[in-house]
């Protein structure tokens, strides 16, 4: 990790309440108090800015539960390739084409592998892993070697809320 990224996560850990939770409403509070803080320099503080950002993540959001079929899966899906423009194209589009759908594989296991950071410590989920693993294996090199989804700068992630 870098520095900043420390600084920052050293800025959050200092907020956990006595519970030991961190409320994303009162670090940016404190964030908007400490203006030479790393936290407060990571925040868009413009709000025309930021109120057309946190739009655009509730239309995605709109998207994900609102188009769906019968049984609630989504009808549309966003892909790593469309990340930098955005855009969402409809999940049959995918399923039917051999290279977007080995894109969507990909962003897949990219997605399994953050939750598996996330929930490393569950040995509940260890099979769960495990099979991520050999769907991995056996993908076709192609979605083995594809890059890796695109990550958005902080100043494009949705806000803290």
């Amino acid at each position: 990790m870098s520095e900043r990224t420390n600084n920052i996560g050293d800025e959050l850990l200092a907020l956990k309440d006595s519970a030991g939770k961190i409320n994303p409403t009162d670090a940016v509070k404190w964030a908007r108090e400490h203006t030479k803080s790393h936290l407060h320099a990571e925040l868009e503080w413009d709000d025309s800015v930021a109120g057309e950002r946190y739009r655009v993540w509730q239309v995605r959001s709109l998207i994900s539960v609102h188009i769906v079929d019968a049984n609630g899966g989504r009808q549309f899906v966003s892909l790593s390739i469309d990340r930098r423009d955005g855009g969402y194209r409809p999940v049959a589009d995918v399923m039917a084409n051999t290279s977007l759908r080995a894109i969507m594989l990909s962003d897949a296991l990219a997605d399994l592998d953050r939750i598996r950071n996330k929930y490393q410590n569950l040995q509940e989920l260890e099979k769960v892993w495990a099979a991520r693993d050999v769907v991995a294996q056996q993908a076709e090199p192609e979605v083995r070697s594809s890059p890796p989804p695109v990550r958005r700068k902080a100043a494009e992630r949705r806000p803290l809320t």
